[in-house]
Formats: C-alpha cells, sequence, structure tokens
C-alpha cells in the first residue's frame, strides 16, 4: 500500500545534465543545487560508464529521490550532499 506521508525529509524532485560531469538538480523545497559528480565518476570504476557523456546525459531521478542511470548506476539521496558545489 502506498501512502502520502509529510515526513519532513528533503528529496531530489528533478536533474539536468551539464558539463564536466555536473548535474543541476532541483530539490522537493524547490531549491537548485549543483552536483560535481568528476571525482567520483573517475576515481571509482563502477561508475566507467558515465565518463561517456552521452550516457551521463541519462541521468534521471526515480521515485525515490535517487540519481540513476539506465543500466544501474545510482546515487543515494544520502550521499549527495558530498557532492554540491556551491555557486
Amino acid at each position: 500500500m502506498n501512502s502520502a506521508v509529510e515526513t519532513g525529509a528533503i528529496y531530489l524532485k528533478s536533474v539536468k545534465p551539464l558539463a564536466d560531469c555536473k548535474l543541476q538538480a532541483t530539490l522537493t523545497t524547490g531549491e537548485a543545487i549543483t552536483l560535481d559528480l568528476a571525482e567520483l565518476i573517475h576515481r571509482r570504476d563502477i561508475f566507467w560508464r558515465l565518463r561517456q557523456e552521452r550516457y551521463f546525459r541519462m541521468v534521471s531521478v526515480d521515485a525515490h529521490g535517487v540519481l540513476a542511470w539506465p543500466e544501474g548506476e545510482d546515487l543515494a539521496p544520502e550521499s549527495v550532499g558530498r557532492y554540491v558545489r556551491l555557486p
């Protein structure tokens, strides 16, 4: 059973790919943030597909607020804060 319960938690609502392994994400509060995933992508072999710009641009936010790509790569909401870059 699904039920809409307001928890007060902040989640990702949408995402837009930018250049240089960066993402612009919108939170459920309406705030826009920039995520820089370059170091993660180039340091972790599990993200090798994301090194290809065409594939990186296929990012989406799933129903649970997780950044996800078509072949299963994902970034959990609780780890997103590590990659926020201030303007």
